[in-house]
């Protein structure tokens, strides 16, 4: 009987660990989750967007969009806001990497 009740325990615990695990892992992804791309809150002065010269030269993640900035400028206004920022680079994490 002692048994039993250590195996069940045991298994409570493991489904409490696991779930606490899965709830960890549903977390709204951001942006910059596999592109390695800076959040958009660290780009943008104001909170609302971001113009080209806004972006630095020096992250590779973000040397696309800044060559590419009328691209992801998708209602032309010369600024780029979060809902853009994170379709543009979500939409180049998702493209296959080409072999070299």
């Amino acid at each position: 009987m002692k048994h039993s009740r250590s195996f069940v325990t045991f298994a409570l615990l493991g489904t409490l660990v696991s779930g606490a695990a899965l709830a960890h892992g549903i977390a709204p992804q951001d942006a910059s989750g596999d592109s390695g791309a800076p959040a958009f809150s660290d780009i943008s002065k104001d909170g609302k967007s971001i113009k080209r010269s806004d972006i630095p030269k020096d992250v590779d993640a973000l040397k696309e969009l800044r060559a590419h900035f009328p691209e992801a400028d998708l209602n032309h206004d010369g600024r780029v806001d979060k809902s853009e920022y994170d379709a543009y680079i979500n939409k180049n994490s998702q493209r296959p990497q080409s072999q070299q």
